[in-house]
C-alpha cells in the first residue's frame, strides 16, 4: 500500500511539472515583456510612422519626454472623456499643479491610437538627431491650462524642455538633406498677405511668415496667418498658388519643416489655435501634387 502512495505522488509530480514546462514554452514569447500586454505590443511595432512635436514635463528632470494621443474613435463625447480619466490606476507624479496618472495597460490599445509608437527618433529646428526614446505607457495629465491623454518615453538621453524638438516613430532611415533655408522676412509676407487681399494677423507680421527658399531655384514655399486663416502659398517662376488655406478660422504658430519630400515638397509639422481663444491642436501636413492636405492622424502617407 505504501508503494502504491508513493507511486501515485510520483506520478502526480511529473504531470505538474510537464503542465508548468508547457505553460512556460506556450508563453516565451511574453516573457521578456511583463509589462506590456501582447495586443498593445503589436499595435506599437505595426509599421507606421508618427510624426508629431515632443513634449517635456517642465516640473521634471527625468530623461523623459512625452506625444499627446488621439484616441481609437473619431470623435469622443465629454461623457466618454470623464470615463476614460476614471480609468486610471495609479499617480505617478502629483503637485499642487499637475499630476500623472497611469493608465492601464490592458485597455491602452483599445481606447488609444498607438499604431507604429514603440519607439521614437528625436530630432532638433535644424533636423538634426538628438536622440532615441522608448515607449513606457500611456498616462492622462492633469494640468491648470490643458489635460490630455498621452505616450510617455524614456530617452536614452536629457532633452531640455525649452528647446523645440519633433519625433518621427518606428522610423530608420536617415532624412533627406535640406536643400532650402528659412526665413521669416516680414516684406515677403506682407506682400503675399496682399497678394491675398486679406487682412494681417492681429499680432502683426512678425513671426506670422514662415518662407522656405529653396536652393538653386527661384521657388519659395510660404507659410503666412492672415486674421483669421491660415495659407500655404508656392511661388515658383513669377507663379503665384495658394496650396492651403485652413478650412476653419486657424493661426498656426509653430512650424517644422520636416526632410522628409512628398511629390517634391516637404511634410509641414503645425501647431495651430483658432484666433483670440485657447484652443489649440496639431498637424501634420502632405503635398498630394495639387495642394496641401492634413494626413490621418500624423501618420505619413
Amino acid at each position: 500500500m505504501r508503494i502504491l502512495i508513493l507511486l501515485t505522488i510520483a506520478i502526480l509530480t511529473f504531470s505538474c511539472n510537464n503542465r508548468e514546462k508547457s505553460n512556460l514554452s506556450n508563453n516565451k514569447n511574453l516573457q521578456n515583456l511583463p509589462d506590456k500586454e501582447k495586443g498593445e505590443i503589436d499595435v506599437l511595432n505595426k509599421n507606421a510612422h508618427y510624426i508629431g512635436f515632443i513634449n517635456k514635463f517642465y516640473f521634471s528632470n527625468k530623461n523623459e519626454a512625452y506625444i499627446e494621443l488621439y484616441f481609437t474613435k473619431d470623435e469622443i463625447s465629454s461623457k466618454e472623456y470623464a470615463k476614460l480619466e476614471k480609468l486610471t490606476d495609479s499617480v505617478i507624479y502629483e503637485d499642487d499643479e499637475n499630476s500623472r496618472n497611469r493608465f492601464p495597460e490592458r485597455l491602452s490599445a483599445k481606447n488609444f491610437d498607438l499604431r507604429g509608437l514603440s519607439k521614437l527618433a528625436i530630432f532638433n529646428d535644424a533636423a538634426k538627431f538628438v536622440c532615441h526614446a522608448d515607449f513606457v505607457r500611456v498616462e492622462y495629465l492633469n494640468q491648470d491650462i490643458s489635460s490630455s491623454f498621452i505616450a510617455v518615453y524614456k530617452t536614452d538621453k536629457k532633452i531640455k524642455s525649452d528647446d523645440n524638438y519633433y519625433g518621427i516613430s518606428n522610423f530608420e532611415k536617415s532624412l533627406e538633406t535640406a536643400n532650402y533655408t528659412i526665413s521669416k522676412d516680414t516684406i515677403l509676407t506682407k506682400n503675399i498677405l496682399t497678394k491675398l487681399n486679406v487682412p494681417e494677423s492681429y499680432n502683426g507680421l512678425k513671426n506670422n511668415g514662415t518662407h522656405i527658399l529653396f536652393a538653386k531655384s527661384d521657388t519659395v514655399l510660404s507659410v503666412v496667418n492672415s486674421e483669421n486663416s491660415a495659407y500655404i502659398v508656392l511661388l515658383s517662376g513669377g507663379e503665384f498658388k495658394v496650396l492651403y488655406k485652413s478650412p476653419e478660422p486657424e493661426n498656426i504658430n509653430d512650424l517644422k519643416v520636416i526632410p522628409i519630400i512628398k511629390n517634391k515638397l516637404p511634410y509641414l509639422l503645425t501647431r495651430n489655435s483658432k484666433p483670440d481663444t485657447d484652443m489649440s491642436w496639431d498637424k501634420l501636413l502632405y503635398y498630394d501634387g495639387r495642394e496641401y492636405i492634413k494626413t490621418n492622424r500624423q501618420r505619413i502617407e
